[in-house]
């Protein structure tokens, strides 16, 4: 068997994150239907990076800031969502996740605990951990 291509690499790294993705929402619009694929995408990112700003999820999702701030003014509203002022910059605010945020933020890590376990259960763990030390290496972060 000849090596496969770099390309055929990422396009099945690529249909598996779409499968990932496919499902994960699927589970996230039957259990919490009043959650937007957009508000799950920040609250997933605020609770893995408590304190990064508006402008960090901006960056990170390449949305505009009008909807970006509407998002995060929903979330705030509905008591999932605290701003702070930074402990560097008063003009900054930092984004947390509030109790019921948190709350929503573990079973939505839950959800995609489950996906992934099951998309992965036929892979040997040294199998996962060989996948997961080639990606870290190939991206330039630390295995």
């Amino acid at each position: 068997m000849t090596s496969p291509s770099p390309i055929e690499i990422f396009d099945a790294l690529h249909e598996l994150l779409h499968l990932f993705r496919t499902r994960v929402r699927a589970r996230v619009e039957s259990r919490h239907p009043e959650l937007t694929l957009n508000e799950m995408r920040v609250l997933t990112h605020t609770g893995q990076n408590p304190g990064l700003t508006q402008k960090d999820l901006i960056e990170r999702s390449h949305t505009d800031k009008a909807q970006m701030a509407r998002i995060l003014a929903g979330l705030e509203s509905r008591g999932l969502l605290e701003r702070t002022p930074s402990d560097i910059d008063k003009r900054v605010r930092c984004l947390r996740l509030s109790a019921q945020g948190e709350e929503l933020f573990a079973q939505l890590r839950d959800l995609q605990h489950q996906v992934a376990s099951d998309l992965l259960k036929d892979l040997p763990a040294d199998v996962r951990k060989k996948m997961l030390n080639s990606f870290r290496q190939a991206s330039g972060g630390a295995g």
